[in-house]
């Protein structure tokens, strides 16, 4: 039998499986493992008077986002690094290039992302020369109706200053 990704899920999914994985969470907080007592960090406040450079920056990253929702792909393509260097790492899933990211991933999210908005919160960004990293917060809200938190996380973006501008040219949501 192979040992793969498939025989794994199905393993975990099977009585046996979800019985071993609810022992080991037993045994686990029973005897030194995560109690709930730990807390995480809390945030610091999200940074909103940025340098202008550093707006030009977050100004990108937004702009992202918006084309995102708007569903041009043409747009979000303006605004990355469009070749094989490009890498888009969201939680356990990973695109490697843009053409991967644009047709196995990007393409098949377009009609739901016309649905929702983002909201950025920025709380670390640092430009070397032609780099630039900024880490922050996002949520994703409804387009419209009442405001609904549908997910959040964080994430880095990694831009290159290229000849046209700030492109990200990593991304890495979580």
């Amino acid at each position: 039998m192979r040992y793969d990704n498939t025989f794994r899920l199905s393993w975990v999914m099977s009585r046996a499986g979800l019985t071993v994985l609810l022992a080991f969470g037993w045994f686990s907080a029973a005897f030194g493992g995560d109690t709930g007592d730990s807390a995480a960090a809390p945030l610091p406040p999200a940074v909103t008077n940025w340098p202008a450079a550093e707006t030009e920056v977050i100004g990108v990253i937004e702009a992202y986002h918006e084309a995102l929702t708007g569903g041009d792909i043409g747009a979000v393509e303006a605004l990355v690094v469009p070749d094989e260097t490009f890498v888009m790492l969201e939680g356990r899933h990973s695109n490697w290039g843009w053409a991967d990211y644009r047709d196995h991933h990007l393409a098949g999210e377009l009609d739901d992302l016309g649905k929702v908005r983002f909201r950025l919160s920025f709380y670390q960004l640092k430009i070397d020369g032609s780099l630039a990293y900024a880490t922050f917060a996002y949520e994703v809200l409804p387009k419209e109706g009442p405001e609904m938190n549908f997910g959040s996380g964080f994430a880095t973006a990694v831009l290159s200053l290229t000849g046209d501008g700030w492109k990200i040219q990593h991304l890495h949501t979580s």
